[in-house]
């Protein structure tokens, strides 16, 4: 079923647009969560129902124009996964899950008022269009570690690399990143 068809159900609140939403969207969303919580599958299904509620709830502030809807699942369902996350780290006191890079951890701290929220959006705009300059290789090393938060294991697992070989490229592609960061953003 096509997503503006799903989109137009669940805003119609049919309980048809959330199962046809969970059959074309179930085993991304899950993959995503597991990238950021592991393999606690009752942690990944929470957090999967509750990407389902918000958007439930919420579908009246998703536009086409803004997003994919696929895009917009996975900022979701990646940020109640991060939350997830956090919760379990407070309670049980363990360390968060490996080191966030510095422009994770911004973006998932930022406050819920306008001038933050535009100043977001910018370096966001900043972050895309150098990532978007990158070869597909090192675009696919930065999203796999900082977007779906796999670890360098998996990361040479599925890019056929050496863990080495990923942590020496990803250090050498966050300097370059954020020397083209500094620049376009005129700090």
């Amino acid at each position: 079923m096509r997503d503006n068809k799903i989109v137009k159900l669940i805003k119609n609140q049919e309980e048809e647009g959330l199962k046809a939403l969970s059959e074309k969207y179930e085993k991304l969303l899950v993959y995503i969560a597991t990238g950021i919580l592991g393999n606690n599958w009752e942690d990944i299904e929470e957090c999967v129902n509750d990407t389902y509620l918000k958007v439930w709830k919420h579908i009246e502030d998703f536009d086409f124009q803004k997003a994919s809807f696929k895009t917009y699942l996975s900022v979701i369902v990646r940020n109640t996964s991060i939350n997830r996350l956090r919760k379990i780290s407070k309670i049980e006191g363990m360390a968060q899950k490996e080191e966030l890079s510095d422009l994770a951890a911004e973006y998932v701290d930022q406050k819920q008022n306008v001038e933050l929220s535009m100043e977001h959006k910018e370096n966001m705009e900043v972050l895309n269009r150098i990532i978007g300059g990158l070869k597909k290789k090192e675009r696919e090393l930065v999203l796999r570690r900082y977007y779906y938060f796999q670890s360098s294991k998996e990361i040479a697992f599925h890019m056929g690399m050496s863990v080495n070989a990923v942590d020496s490229k990803l250090s050498r592609l966050r300097k370059q990143m954020k020397k083209e960061y500094d620049i376009l953003a005129g700090e």
